[in-house]
């Protein structure tokens, strides 16, 4: 027991939180490939402006050879560069001379091996390879730098000349990092409203599972009626079509148990109660005479009863539609073989059986069909009187197959045609020994093999019960 309880879970909050750990997943993702993304272009732009910015200085200082003047171009340099630290401090941004942030920059220019000009002359030389040109990595003081380093080529001055343009890393780690955030965070927000939205709609589209449930609650052994489900489902009308027709075949069974039990206690009561009376009378009688009188009222009644018994039993057998089974059978040797048996009765009354028909195969239940082709041959014996003649005769025709009982017998009257198959209808009281079932259970038996039974109107002096078994 407690293993199965450890199999139950809810698919609801299954699905909830699959969707929305797919989500975050997805989002996440998403967030990685356009934080690499931006990276990779933020790498590029900056590394583009060292070369440009490269380019430009070396060109300049190239052209300004003169040291005096290199000097004083070093001292107004140091003069801005301070009063941006200033500013830097104050928290200010941008002012006439520039940007705070150009402290993040380093231009170093080298002739002849030894730094000529520097933009920082507290940081000191760059670690630096002189006949290397390129971008590279350098860690100074703790710091890690980005630079590019460009040289003039051979020949194009007497004295080697080439310069260092180098940006603190971290500076462009903080650039990133703020760009992936403010592109992050609307995202990362996004998340737990995605995971409220995922839970109120499948709350909604779970809605008519709720209804269902609600619905089947309601349903007792007493209360099989059809489920309705307010806002259906592709997915759920296949399912309450199943359960509907489970219900409707338990109401089904439920009707034919009331009406078998109603049935059987009203049909038995009666011949019970004459058995005992036949039995009372058997015990009182005083001579033999009377004794053998009463012993054979009490064998009709046992004969009686039991084919009342028979006859309930197979009425029950076939309210229940699950245990028919359709086979193929040969139609003329099971009506010949119901002939055959019930010969012997006939002989009694000095009648006689025909049969007319060609081989014909069906598919069908051979019991039930052979309980249908008994009962309405054996009531042509019973009721049609001494010395009559009765005929089975198969017509066989393209869509359906007609069979035909008949007999010379006297003719019916008007209210046994009109009720000839309606539940313990017995028609004739003063020959007929049954309990009223047996019309009615081949009416439904004909039905259960998709076809039709009825009472033909008297032709040429013949009583004729028709079959009609469809194809």
């Amino acid at each position: 027991m407690k293993n199965n309880q450890a199999l139950v879970f809810s698919i609801k909050k299954r699905l909830t939180l699959s969707v929305t750990v797919l989500a975050t997943v997805l989002i996440l993702i998403s967030l990685y490939l356009s934080f690499s993304s931006a990276r990779h272009e933020i790498e590029e732009v900056y590394d583009a402006r060292l070369g440009q910015s490269a380019k430009m200085v070396l060109l300049s200082m190239s052209i300004n050879t003169d040291m005096v003047q290199l000097k004083r171009s070093q001292q107004l340099f140091d003069k801005w560069m301070q009063r941006l630290d200033l500013v830097a401090l104050d928290g200010e941004d941008a002012v006439d001379i520039g940007h705070p942030y150009e402290q993040n920059l380093m231009f170093q220019f080298y002739r002849d091996g030894k730094l000529i000009w520097g933009s920082d002359d507290e940081v000191g030389k760059l670690p630096h390879d002189p006949s290397y040109s390129g971008f590279g990595f350098v860690t100074l003081h703790g710091q890690q730098w980005r630079y590019f380093q460009l040289t003039f080529p051979k020949g194009y001055h007497t004295s080697p000349e080439y310069i260092l343009v180098a940006e603190k890393q971290s500076i462009r780690d903080e650039i990133i990092d703020e760009i992936a955030l403010s592109s992050a965070l609307p995202q990362l927000v996004l998340i737990p409203f995605l995971a409220v939205l995922f839970i109120l709609l499948i709350g909604k589209y779970f809605r008519p599972i709720a209804d269902l449930q609600r619905a089947i609650e309601q349903r007792s052994a007493n209360k099989l009626d059809k489920i309705y489900v307010k806002n259906p489902t592709l997915e759920l009308s296949p399912l309450v079509d199943a359960l509907n027709d489970l219900l409707y075949q338990l109401e089904q069974a439920r009707q034919r148990e009331k009406r078998f039990t109603r049935m059987a206690a009203h049909e038995l009561k009666t011949p019970l109660t004459i058995l005992r009376l036949n039995a009372e009378n058997a015990l009182l009688s005083e001579n033999k005479q009377q004794l053998k009188t009463d012993v054979d009222n009490i064998l009709r009644g046992i004969e009686r009863t039991d084919r009342l018994i028979h006859q309930l039993l197979m009425l029950a057998k076939i309210g229940n539609v699950n245990d028919i089974k359709h086979l193929p059978l040969n139609l003329s040797d099971l009506l010949k073989n119901q002939i055959a048996e019930l010969v012997p009765l006939a002989l009694k009354k000095q009648q006689e059986l025909g049969f007319a028909g060609d081989d014909l195969d069906i598919c069908g239940d051979q019991l039930l069909l052979q309980v249908l082709f008994a009962n309405l041959i054996d009531n042509a014996i019973r009721y049609s009187g001494n010395g009559s003649q009765i005929d089975v005769v198969v017509d066989d025709h393209r869509a359906y197959t007609d069979i035909k009982i008949q007999d010379n017998g006297s003719a019916i009257d008007n209210e046994t045609r009109e009720k000839i198959f309606d539940n313990f209808y017995r028609g004739n009281n003063v020959t007929g020994d049954g309990a009223g079932l047996g019309m009615s259970i081949t009416r439904d038996i004909a039905a259960l093999h998709n076809g039709s039974i009825e009472l033909l109107p008297r032709d040429k002096g013949r009583n004729t019960f028709l079959v009609r078994l469809k194809k």
